[in-house]
C-alpha cells in the first residue's frame, strides 16, 4: 500500500485549495440570496406548474448547498490537518490511509476499513429508524 508522505503535501494542499474554491463558489450565491432577502429574486408565478417547478429547484439549490457546506467542512479541516502534519493519517484508528483513497478524496478523514464502520453503524441506525417509525404508526 502506499500511503502519503509529507513530500507530497504541496500537491494536496493545492488539490484542497482548489476544491474548497469551488465549493465557496457553489456557495456564494446562496449567500447573496439571502443577504438580499428573500423576496429578492421573486417574480410572478404564472401557474400552479411554474410554482411546482419553482419549488422543486428550491429542494434541489437547497440539498445541494447542505452538501457544499459539509464538505466544505471536511476540506477545511484536512486543510488544518495538513498544516499539522497529522494529514494521511485515519482519525480513528491512527494507521496511514491509503495513498490512492486520499488521491480520490483528499478530504477524506478514516482509512477504508474505518469508513466501512462509520457507515455500516449509519445503516444500521437508519434502519433502526426506519423500524421504529414503522411500529409506531396505527
Amino acid at each position: 500500500m502506499d500511503t502519503y508522505s509529507r513530500t507530497l503535501a504541496p500537491r494536496f494542499a493545492q488539490l484542497l485549495a482548489q476544491r474548497e474554491s469551488e465549493l465557496r463558489a457553489i456557495l456564494r450565491p446562496i449567500g447573496e440570496v439571502a443577504v438580499q432577502g428573500p423576496g429578492a429574486q421573486e417574480r410572478e408565478v404564472l401557474d400552479f406548474k411554474d410554482m411546482a417547478v419553482e419549488e422543486t429547484q428550491s429542494v434541489v439549490d437547497e440539498a445541494k448547498a447542505d452538501h457544499a457546506l459539509e464538505e466544505l467542512e471536511l476540506v477545511l479541516a484536512a486543510r488544518r490537518r495538513l498544516a499539522d502534519q497529522s494529514y494521511g493519517e485515519c482519525l480513528d484508528c491512527g494507521e496511514p490511509i491509503d495513498l490512492r483513497r486520499l488521491v480520490a478524496m483528499p478530504a477524506t478523514r478514516f482509512c477504508t476499513a474505518c469508513q466501512d464502520v462509520h457507515e455500516h453503524g449509519r445503516a444500521i441506525e437508519a434502519r433502526r429508524f426506519a423500524n421504529h417509525a414503522g411500529k409506531s404508526r396505527p
